[in-house]
This record gives structure tokens, C-alpha cells and sequence, in this order.
């Protein structure tokens, strides 16, 4: 359709008022640009990798800021790896052997060794006299009978950390060890009964000012025997240093 020229500008001011309003018509709101989300990176466990055999992994992880660098040390020195779990007989480590050829047994060695009153011996290594203390639950006795010889680490968690894959020979020094003075401990027989053959995730001295002292040694005779630990004794031992 023609448009006559008299309206002309009527339909250029309809135009410039189209032109001036129309900024202020539509939604009112910007439409947000999506930004990506960051990708989140993996956090490094604080668990050690198991390896699949004792002595194989060497546990490296950053220790947390409050564990005592010389705990932490020691912890480092430990090798991560699952139990054995078959296959244990005690008949497999030979105990309480007279290595020295002096007429007393192993047994007798330690309670001789750990008196805190010494008995006198006579006739066939008997003890006559004597005082021993039992650090795992505080108790005192003068009868050598009461007490067990405990094997710091139980015969059986040592079979499963890597003395089935021993000699009858290294088996059998294990368990003599009196090179180690953490290796074997007089303790009443009740509290060694009480603790079997469990580690620290399982069973703590009920002497509890002797926690420290437990999981050190326990500690240090596994590294020296080349004994793995497993993930939750692991574990254990490092939240029992943590309060030392």
C-alpha cells in the first residue's frame, strides 16, 4: 500500500518512538553465560599401597603434621602387605630350646633376665626366690609360675606376616629371640591369654601407660624380623603413636 505523502511524519515519529522504547521490552534479565565446572582432582590416600607380599612395599606416605617425626620414622620403615591366613601350627616354630647349652631354657633365660629381684638358681635352672612384674596389667609376683613368656609378636601373626615363607631354622631363632629384649616379655598368664595371637588393632595391654612402650616395640621387632603389617594393624599402631 502507498503511503500518502501528508502522513509522512506521523509514520517517521511512529518509527523514532519504536526505536527509543524497544530497549526496555523482553525478559528484563541477562541470560547468565554457563561457565564450566572446575574438574576436581583426586586427593592422594593417606593410606599405603598393600603390596602383595611382605617386605615388598615400604610404607612412604606423608605422615599427618601432629605424628612425631621420630614415630613417623619408625612407621616409614614398615612394609604394608595382606595376612597369610592359612597354614599356621605352632609345632612349625620350636620354642624354649637351651641355645646356650647352660642348662636353662629359654623360658627360664627371660625370667631370670627380667626379675626385678633376682632368684637364685639351682639344680636344673629351678628359680628359688625372686620378683617379677607384669607390665601389660601391673601385677607383681614371686611365684614364676603365674607368668607366661610372651612372644611380643604372637607366633601366629608372625606366620601370617611372613615366617611361613621362613627356614624351620629362622623359625625356630624367632622364637628364642633373646638378641631382642622387645622380642619375648614375662607377663601373667591371664593377660597373655587375654591378647592370643591379636595385634594392636585387636588387643592393647590393659596397662594403658604401656601403650607407647607396646606398639614400639611391637614396631621395632617387626622390622627387624622383615614382618609385614596389615591395613588395619597399621592403622592401629599410628593412632596409638599419635597420643604418645
Amino acid at each position: 500500500m502507498k503511503i500518502p505523502k501528508s502522513l509522512y511524519p506521523y509514520v517517521g515519529g511512529f518509527v523514532l518512538f519504536a526505536i527509543l522504547v524497544s530497549p526496555f521490552t523482553g525478559s528484563g534479565e541477562p541470560t547468565p553465560t554457563p561457565t564450566a565446572r572446575p574438574s576436581q582432582s583426586q586427593t592422594p590416600s593417606e593410606t599405603p599401597t598393600q603390596s602383595a607380599g611382605p617386605s615388598e612395599t615400604t610404607v612412604a606416605d606423608e605422615q599427618p603434621a601432629q605424628e612425631d617425626s621420630a614415630w613417623a620414622d619408625l612407621l616409614s620403615q614398615l612394609s604394608l602387605a595382606n595376612e597369610q591366613g592359612t597354614g599356621y601350627d605352632r609345632n612349625l616354630f620350636r620354642h624354649w630350646i637351651d641355645s646356650d647349652g647352660d642348662g636353662c631354657n629359654t623360658r627360664r633365660e627371660v625370667l631370670i633376665e627380667e626379675a626385678i629381684e633376682k632368684p637364685t638358681i639351682a639344680g636344673d635352672c629351678d628359680l628359688v626366690g625372686g620378683v617379677w612384674y607384669s607390665v601389660y596389667d601391673g601385677v607383681t609376683t614371686n611365684d614364676p609360675g603365674d607368668f607366661d613368656i610372651d612372644h611380643l609378636i604372637p607366633l601366629k601373626e608372625a606366620w601370617d606376616s611372613g615366617a611361613h615363607s621362613w627356614s624351620a631354622s629362622q623359625r625356630r631363632a624367632f622364637a628364642n629371640d633373646l638378641g631382642n629384649p622387645e622380642a619375648l616379655i614375662a607377663v601373667t598368664a591371664s593377660s597373655n591369654r587375654s591378647k592370643s595371637d591379636r595385634d594392636p588393632a585387636d588387643w592393647l595391654p590393659p596397662n594403658q601407660e604401656y601403650h607407647c612402650q607396646y606398639i614400639e616395640q611391637w614396631i621395632r621387632v617387626k622390622i627387624f624380623w622383615r614382618l609385614s603389617v596389615d591395613e588395619r594393624e597399621f592403622q592401629a599402631l599410628r593412632r596409638v603413636a599419635s597420643g604418645c
